[in-house]
């Protein structure tokens, strides 16, 4: 772009299309259908919104700074009421956020749920694990009572294979969590 491009682009955004009198070189209207009434008014979503995690991508609309400057020439002598436009616009948008929100909430608690349903499940193999310890305790101490010491020995090893299958059991529980 030129030089004189440039400048006659930035007069146009500062000034509006028709700044120079000259009413055949403006091909569109503020008025017209195409153009994005938010816009105009400096509150389209898709401008306010670009670059984070609601990007809404390019507004199907036309956005021109110059027609936004022929507009705010033109609302000092004349009310277009483009703010009843502006606001449908953003109810609609404020809808849509409002369902994904919802669709969001309604995913993560479903994953919540999943997950406290694992955790309960890898507690109840701990507890499992612990009551079983607790009775092969007992049974080491009934034969080591009634003078099976060999007996009580083996059952002695058997509580600590589950003393840590219980470890490595309760380290499983919060290991995909962290």
């Amino acid at each position: 772009m030129s030089a004189q491009a440039q400048m006659r682009a930035m007069l146009d955004q500062l000034m509006g299309t028709s700044r120079d009198g000259d009413s055949t070189r403006q091909r569109i209207k503020f008025s017209d259908e195409r153009v994005c009434k938010s816009h105009l008014l400096n509150c389209c979503p898709h401008d306010i919104l670009s670059g984070t995690r609601m990007d809404l991508g390019e507004c199907l609309k036309v956005h021109d700074l110059a027609l936004r400057a022929d507009y705010e020439i033109a609302s000092k002598q004349q009310d277009f009421f483009f703010e009843l436009d502006a606001m449908d616009h953003l109810k609609s948008f404020i809808a849509d956020c409002d369902r994904q929100t919802d669709v969001a909430k309604k995913s993560l608690a479903d994953s919540q749920k999943e997950i406290s349903a694992e955790v309960a499940a890898k507690a109840e193999k701990v507890h499992e694990l612990n009551e079983e310890i607790g009775k092969l305790l007992a049974k080491a101490e009934q034969l080591g009572a009634e003078g099976n010491v060999e007996e009580s020995q083996k059952v002695m090893d058997e509580v600590e294979k589950t003393r840590i299958r219980k470890r490595e059991a309760e380290l499983n529980r919060w290991r995909k969590y962290r």
